[in-house]
């Protein structure tokens, strides 16, 4: 974590969301990329094995979801769509609703359903380890792992515990995000139809592991084939979480992808400036 300075609260009317602005490394005026981490960690926690390559030439937004490490305060149920009102309450606040937009897992429901509802028109899309819906009766496929039965070794526990119960109280993360995690379905977290998908106009980046436990890799071939602008990466004999499995693979994915899409100033290309 940087220092304080770069930490900042949006307040919500269920709490506050902590999230930090990391400026590009270049040090000049940049395009914003809005980064959503996963239910049960943090935006730090998932997303800072790949910030030294994304930070390059974008700036970041990163936030902790809401209930999440230093974010206090979250809707009943950790409803996903009032998540994303909350999340684009933020955006709107740091002038970042036409941002770059990646999630990954929980972080990419929120990403499809802010840009589905219209919250926000995000420049392009990069979607990591999730899916379009959690119900089988829309997706057809049934997943290996369901949110209700998961466990974890006690090592994971307490490595997960320490992102959360030191900004909230010993136990937070078992009582809370953990218990909210097993009680994840379709009408709190994502139940989009693919015909919601077919009017993602901007270019959309699917990074899924071969083997994902949570959502079969039936999921992402169907939402690639329903988006107007997509490419799929399917990354063998990985499982779910692929920013934590093979951050560095993503990071170059995401890379190429905004190297391909990134605007680029006028200013900056009469001074002879290089994206990535």
């Amino acid at each position: 974590m940087p220092d304080s300075s770069h930490l900042r609260t949006f307040a919500t009317d269920t709490g506050v969301i902590a999230y930090e602005m990391i400026e590009a490394s270049t040090g000049v005026s940049a395009p914003t990329l809005v980064l959503l981490h996963n239910f049960m960690s943090t935006g730090r926690a998932a997303w800072g094995a790949l910030l030294d390559a994304l930070t390059v030439h974008v700036r970041v937004l990163l936030p902790d979801l809401p209930g999440h490490g230093r974010s206090i305060g979250y809707p009943i149920g950790f409803d996903h769509r009032t998540m994303a009102h909350q999340i684009a309450g933020l955006l709107a606040h740091e002038n970042a609703l036409d941002a770059h937009l990646a999630g990954c897992s929980s972080g990419g429901m929120l990403a499809q359903l802010l840009t589905a509802n219209k919250l926000m028109q995000p420049a392009t899309l990069t979607l990591i380890s999730t899916t379009y819906s959690v119900n089988p009766a829309t997706t057809g496929h049934v997943a290996s792992l369901d949110p209700a039965h998961f466990r974890a070794g006690r090592r994971w526990m307490e490595a997960t515990a320490l992102l959360h119960d030191p900004y909230h109280y010993d136990g937070y993360y078992e009582d809370v995000l953990l218990a909210g995690f097993r009680r994840l379905r379709p009408e709190n977290s994502i139940d989009l139809p693919l015909t919601a998908l077919e009017r993602f106009a901007m270019p959309v980046c699917l990074i899924h592991g071969a083997e994902d436990e949570f959502f079969p890799v039936a999921i992402p071939q169907k939402m690639t084939s329903a988006l107007p602008n997509a490419e799929l990466h399917i990354i063998p004999r990985q499982t779910h979480s692929l920013i934590f499995r093979q951050p560095w693979r993503v990071a170059e994915l995401m890379v190429q992808f905004l190297h391909r899409h990134i605007a680029i100033p006028q200013s900056r290309l009469a001074s002879g400036a290089h994206l990535f």
